[in-house]
């Protein structure tokens, strides 16, 4: 995508709400106000009583959304640049990325959002990588904990075979996730992905260093 982009969601989890006074009701309604002053901001308008926060000319940074409920999707629509599906098989978030579609065409948004799919995987020990995404995600119950952990794409042919099925539900960018604590989990990611002919995937790729 080039450049900085935010990726926003109203997260699920206790931990992500520790600011004193501030608890997880009524999450959409701050997220709406804050997008809203977010854009005041980038338009250069006056917030309060001081001066416009950024020089003239200054590019907003880019939004993406993820969530499914259609709050968020509308969210998306109206403010976004694309949408992130879920941490989930090609085949499972191929309908999360219909209804980003959807909630973009019904809000007269020209073109397409940008779809950016996440994917775990693991190189080493394929066990150890299921039990670290299995406890990232048990705070959001056993049936998803295990249905996430489960899709952990392990080795080379799973990678590349993951992304031949993200592309195929018209993805446009792809993340790969590390589960192991090991940075040459990348480098190996990186060698299955990219062959040494220079040939290069059908959709822009990502990774982080951490699960």
């Amino acid at each position: 995508m080039g450049g900085s982009h935010w990726g926003l969601g109203l997260g699920g989890r206790a931990d992500d709400f520790v600011v004193q006074g501030l608890g997880s009701r009524g999450l959409g309604k701050r997220l709406d106000r804050d997008l809203e002053v977010y854009h005041r901001v980038w338009r250069r308008e006056h917030i309060g009583e001081s001066n416009p926060a950024v020089p003239a000319g200054t590019r907003p940074v880019p939004l993406m959304f993820g969530g499914l409920v259609p709050a968020a999707l509308d969210r998306m629509a109206r403010w976004g640049e694309g949408f992130i599906g879920p941490s989930m098989p090609a085949a499972m978030v191929a309908n999360a990325f219909e209804s980003a579609r959807a909630a973009w065409k019904s809000a007269g948004r020209e073109g397409s959002p940008r779809l950016v799919a996440i994917a775990y995987f693991a190189f080493g020990d394929i066990d150890q990588g299921r039990r670290n995404v299995r406890d990232y995600y048990s705070v959001s119950g056993e049936t998803l904990a295990n249905q996430v952990a489960a899709g952990v794409h392990h080795g080379a042919a799973a990678v590349r075979s993951a992304v031949e099925a993200f592309a195929g539900i018209g993805t446009d960018e792809l993340i790969f996730n590390p589960t192991l604590d090991d940075i040459e989990e990348v480098a190996r990611l990186a060698d299955a992905i990219l062959p040494a002919s220079g040939q290069k995937p059908t959709l822009r790729i990502g990774a982080t260093n951490a699960w």
